[in-house]
């Protein structure tokens, strides 16, 4: 699904959404100032999928414009693809509950600073390699690529900040037949040892989206405002 994004005032957007999976699309990159892919049940994987197909071929198109674009999970695997990096079966299996993701390379958007945040994860595949342009801006223990950048232009996530700690749970709950039965219990205990920092995240959302890079002095703290 792709969200269309015209313009914020007071941290309100107006928006449009795109059924993707449908196989709708804007008629055109400029018909939007910015776009946010959303998570989705199919796998990126799939290049069976014309639909999917269309996506990524449209995403590269707004990377190559360098449109504002916020992808969520399967938008941050459609926005690796059309960039040239490689989504795959992960490694280390099923990520689901709370995760911890600590801030590697601080940007210019991410006020208020922090140093990590926790999000739910639910994903079995991962970005497994990047394409050009790209730059790590915090990892996990089992996610190497939780978030990320593209040039200044592309901004994704691995995990889910639009969800709440509530649904999270309970769509964990509703899917548990689909996990080994000791990932699900350590997800499971995850919702009650941490917090979700969505806020944090849709505020670095709205900075990036809104805001222009102002550049930086070479002895300047990356953790304070500028």
């Amino acid at each position: 699904m792709i969200k269309k994004h015209l313009s914020a005032v007071d941290d309100h957007f107006d928006y449009t959404v795109y059924k993707a999976h449908e196989g709708i699309l804007p008629d055109s990159i400029d018909e939007c100032d910015g776009y946010m892919i959303t998570g989705s049940r199919c796998s990126v994987v799939k290049h069976d999928e014309l639909w999917i197909n269309q996506l990524i071929g449209f995403v590269a198109k707004l990377h190559k414009a360098k449109i504002k674009t916020i992808g969520i999970c399967f938008g941050h695997q459609v926005i690796a693809e059309a960039t040239g990096g490689k989504v795959e079966r992960a490694d280390c299996g099923w990520q689901i509950g709370v995760h911890e993701f600590t801030i590697c390379e601080p940007a210019w958007f991410m006020q208020p600073a922090a140093t990590s945040f926790y999000v739910p994860m639910f994903c079995e595949d991962q970005v497994g390699s990047l394409g050009s342009d790209a730059t790590v801006l915090a990892k996990g223990k089992c996610c190497e690529f939780g978030l990320v950048l593209y040039g200044e232009h592309m901004l994704t996530i691995q995990g889910h900040p639009e969800f709440s700690k509530a649904f999270a749970k309970g769509l964990l709950n509703v899917r548990q037949d689909e996990f080994p039965s000791k990932r699900y219990e350590i997800g499971s205990e995850s919702f009650a040892q941490n917090t979700i920092d969505s806020m944090l995240i849709f505020q670095w959302f709205a900075q990036f989206l809104t805001q222009a890079k102002v550049p930086r002095q070479p002895d300047d703290n990356p953790f304070l405002p500028v």
